[in-house]
């Protein structure tokens, strides 16, 4: 039940509670005349005289409480018919001001709160800051549904984004390291490489620079660890669906476009009939539809292709 609903139901209520007392004060009222007139005189007249004017104040009474009560209504009426001509996009922008707004008042730095702003996905991830930012990341991650699937990690994850990755935090620039964690748990099964520990892994090793962002160094380093290949290059569309095909992930660094402003990483998954599929660290919808891969293929910087050992 919305706040509305609340609103109108509890009135109603109301409503015949005082209609109900009123009924009863006006009854009480003609047992006490019918009284008086039976016990007569001056003072049975006067008193039923003070009856008549307290039935006639509790009236005028109700009038100013029904005459309230109709404009709350028209005003309630006036407000869902303003929400009701809402386009989708004012309602949304409405949440995510309300949400930073919420998250701000929380505490939530300023880093976190702009993310809704790049993707509005990510609303219920700023909301829920203060609830989840000293949580203890998980050790071990779901694995893929079907043996050499590429499992879908988003870097936002409530479960490590709060988590910090050099001066940033996973969730703002750890595109890298969950793409890897994608990588070797598809390829490999090994449930502990979460985005998490790839995050520790890239730091401790020295693979994020100054402004947070990843070396490309990082990616073979972490394939290497775990034993798979890893193959620094550049695909044309036949030599990249031979690859996916084949159960070759493809991981991308991706200039400005559809996907990123500055620079990303994602990992390309599948192709077929000229589209290929592919798993956004950052955004669910991206990963959820297939890609015309004429349309991005100069968006792509660079290109590894990992496989398990022959």
């Amino acid at each position: 039940m919305t706040d509305i609903q609340k609103n109108i139901r509890e009135n109603q209520d109301s409503k015949k509670e005082r209609e109900k007392n009123s009924r009863i004060v006006e009854i009480k009222a003609m047992c006490i005349g019918a009284a008086l007139i039976l016990a007569g005189g001056a003072a049975g007249g006067y008193a039923l005289n003070e009856v008549k004017a307290e039935r006639e104040k509790a009236q005028a009474e109700a009038r100013e409480q029904a005459e309230r009560e109709k404009a709350a209504d028209e005003q309630r009426k006036a407000m869902e018919e303003e929400e009701a001509a809402k386009t989708p996009e004012q309602k949304k922008a409405e949440q995510i001001a309300a949400a930073k707004e919420e998250a701000k008042e929380e505490g939530c730095p300023d880093e976190i709160i702009s993310l809704v702003d790049k993707n509005d996905e990510l609303i219920d991830f700023v909301k829920d800051y203060a609830q989840n930012k000293d949580k203890e990341a998980p050790s071990t991650v779901e694995g893929p549904e079907v043996e050499g699937q590429i499992p879908h990690y988003l870097q936002w994850d409530e479960r490590w984004g709060y988590a910090s990755y050099g001066t940033s935090i996973i969730a703002s620039s750890g595109c890298g390291p969950t793409c890897m964690s994608m990588v070797i748990v598809g390829l490999t099964g090994d449930v502990t490489a979460t985005p998490y520990r790839m995050a520790k892994y890239s730091e401790e090793r020295g693979y994020i620079d100054e402004s947070n962002n990843t070396y490309w160094a990082m990616l073979e380093s972490a394939a290497s660890d775990w034993g798979l290949r890893c193959q620094e290059t550049m695909l044309d569309e036949s030599s990249l669906a031979a690859e996916l095909q084949a159960g070759h992930p493809v991981v991308c660094s991706m200039l400005p476009g559809d996907f990123t402003d500055v620079g990303h990483f994602l990992v390309l998954t599948g192709y077929k009939d000229g589209k290929v599929t592919l798993n956004d660290p950052f955004s669910k919808a991206n990963s959820e539809k297939e890609w015309v891969f004429a349309d991005i293929q100069d968006q792509i910087r660079q290109m590894w292709v990992f496989s398990l050992p022959s």
